[in-house]
Order: structure tokens, then C-alpha cells, then sequence
């Protein structure tokens, strides 16, 4: 992307996606009359730590209990959305691991970010892999009882992803597909790319929605009640006016969760 437009059209761009990510998870505080995920937040709460650099969208979780770690994962997820929704193709992360972050001087580093970079550079497809070290942090949010019809499930599909060097790894997702309502098709959200390498993306991003509808998680069955934080998330972009990526630079969204040190201004 970085070759197809101007600097200040991907600021423009990125801040769009982000914005309008951050707003799909702030309806809740609208609808009081739904159940919600994190009751006790406020509106001027993040979910988490977010920073990007080049063409990379790095979120770090506030603190290193469950529900930082669940507040992270369900803004990653309705960012991939927001960025699928733009045409954007994505690929990333939820990695575990220590990670300091010190925003006054820029500075960004950590076993989680090294954790996560390796394992989304292995990954060949359009999508989002968690971890296995993350269900291992964080037992409570991933049960072995799970019922199979829960929003977890779906929103966190275990699924075989592809890798470069071939075969498959068994991990869950972040399944973008869920309550994502496509006017175009599924198909529509991917670039078209003459790049060989970037086809097989789009075909393994295209198998994968496919097992999401197979499954039945495509949307929840009973929306009443469904947390307030998982609205539908409608693409209403018109295909001549939407924004365009190929597929063969998907490598731009690395996930952390875990612990983050931050630093204030007073260090």
C-alpha cells in the first residue's frame, strides 16, 4: 500500500478504519438495555494499547488479567472487520507475551511483538491466529466445556490455518465472518491481484468463510441476547468507491496481548 498512495491518504485511511472499529465497539454504551461484556467501562476507556508504524497496526492489552486480554481480542476483531471492509486485506496475531511501551519516546518492544510477528509471518492467508500460548495465559476464556454454541466459539473458531511452508496449524481465530453483513458477497471484500502468491491468500481467506457458514457461526442465533459490544457490522461501500490492496502485502495487523509497562510522561 505504501507504493499505491500517498502518506497522507494512508494516515487518512488508517485513522478511518480505526475510527470506525472504535466506534462499532462503543455502541454499547448506547443500547443499556442489552447485556454487556464490560458493564464497568466508561466511554472514554480504551480497550487497549493501540500503535501503528509503517503499514503495521500493533495493540498491546492495558494490563495482564483476562479481561484486558478479552477487550483486546474482541477490538481486534472488529478492526480486522472494519479493514476487510475497506478492502484492506489483513493478516495477524494475538500472540502472548511481555511487551514495554513507552508512547512519549516511540518506544515499542517485547517478547509479545516478536512472538506474534513470527508466527502472523508464517500464516498464508487473509485472517487473524491466536496463539495457543494465549488459551494456555488465559484458561477462563477459552474452557475445554465450551459450549459450541456459545458467542466464544464462534467469535474465536478453531480452525486449521494454512502456512506458508505448507501444511496447517490448528489454532483458534478471530472469526471476521461473524456478524458481518456483506451486501457485495464475501467474495468482494478481496482485491483482485495478478500476484500468484496473493491468489492463494484470497482462496484460503474464501475456504475459511466458507467453514464459518458451514458451522452456522456465522451470525448469533439469538441477537437479543448478544452482548451489546457484537452489533452487525454492515460493508455498505460501493465497489468504485472503495479503497483497494493486493493481497501479497496481507501483513500488516500484529497483535500482543499480556503484559505492557507503560510509561507516563514522568516516566
Amino acid at each position: 500500500m505504501l507504493n499505491e498512495k500517498s502518506l497522507t491518504e494512508i494516515a487518512e485511511l488508517y485513522d478511518r478504519i480505526i475510527s470506525q472499529a472504535i466506534g462499532l465497539n462503543r455502541s454499547f454504551l448506547i443500547n443499556s438495555g442489552s447485556p454487556k461484556l464490560f458493564p464497568e467501562m466508561t466511554e472514554d476507556e480504551p480497550y487497549c494499547i493501540r500503535y501503528v508504524f509503517s503499514d503495521s497496526i500493533i495493540l498491546i492489552a492495558r494490563d495482564d488479567d483476562p479481561i484486558s486480554c478479552l477487550k483486546l481480542l474482541v477490538h481486534a476483531w472488529r478492526l480486522v472487520q472494519s479493514t476487510l471492509a475497506h478492502r484492506i486485506s489483513v493478516r495477524g496475531t494475538v500472540a502472548y507475551g511481555d511487551m514495554y511501551f513507552d508512547p512519549a519516546k516511540s518506544i515499542c518492544l517485547g517478547h509479545g511483538l516478536v512472538n506474534a510477528y513470527e508466527l502472523e509471518e508464517k500464516q498464508n492467508w487473509v485472517g487473524v491466529a491466536i496463539d495457543k500460548a494465549i488459551e494456555e495465559a488465559y484458561p477462563s476464556l477459552f474452557p475445554p466445556a465450551l459450549n459450541p454454541s456459545s458467542i466464544y466459539e464462534s467469535l474465536f473458531l478453531r480452525y486449521p490455518v494454512p502456512l506458508k511452508a505448507g501444511g496447517f496449524v490448528h489454532a483458534r481465530t478471530l472469526n471476521w465472518r461473524w456478524n458481518l453483513v456483506v451486501e457485495h458477497g464475501t467474495r468482494w471484500l478481496f482485491q483482485h491481484t495478478e500476484d500468484i502468491a496473493g491468489q492463494e491468500k484470497i482462496r484460503n481467506a474464501l475456504a475459511y468463510a466458507e467453514c464459518v457458514v458451514k458451522s452456522g457461526r456465522v451470525y448469533a442465533e439469538d441477537q437479543g441476547a448478544c452482548p451489546a459490544e457484537f452489533p452487525h457490522y454492515q460493508e455498505r461501500c460501493h465497489p468504485s468507491q472503495s479503497q483497494t490492496r493486493g493481497l501479497d502485502g496481507a501483513d500488516q495487523c500484529v497483535v500482543t496481548a499480556r503484559r505492557s509497562r507503560l510509561m507516563s510522561e514522568g516516566g
